[in-house]
């Protein structure tokens, strides 16, 4: 699928395998801004996943999308101790951006 982040279009490749994206060994997903591509992994359920993968799927590609989006901003390697790469605070806004968007709808506040 492709997806527009900031006039610049992204590939998104959903249900990676490792086989055939060795990066996938490291995390569950990834963004290559060197060629505007995020690849999140394909997840099994076994004795030690969580119960909704298809609700961690999502996050993760929230996740990435955020790297994105920072990237395109020109964030990624411009902000001062590295912020905008802080895994923490990307977690932050994928966690919580649906509820940010969700208020600011509620408020008629989104531009």
């Amino acid at each position: 699928m492709k997806i527009n982040i900031l006039g610049t279009k992204y590939n998104v490749v959903l249900d990676a395998l490792e086989k055939d994206y060795p990066k996938l060994k490291m995390s569950d997903g990834y963004t290559d801004f060197s060629i505007k591509e995020i690849v999140v992994a394909k997840f099994d359920r076994d004795e030690s996943s969580i119960e909704d993968l298809d609700f961690y799927s999502r996050k993760v590609l929230r996740h990435e999308i955020i790297h994105a989006f920072l990237y395109e901003s020109g964030l990624a390697e411009d902000s001062k101790d590295r912020w905008a790469t802080n895994e923490e605070m990307i977690d932050y806004f994928a966690y919580q951006f649906g509820k940010m968007a969700n208020l600011f709808k509620d408020l008629d506040i989104i531009e």
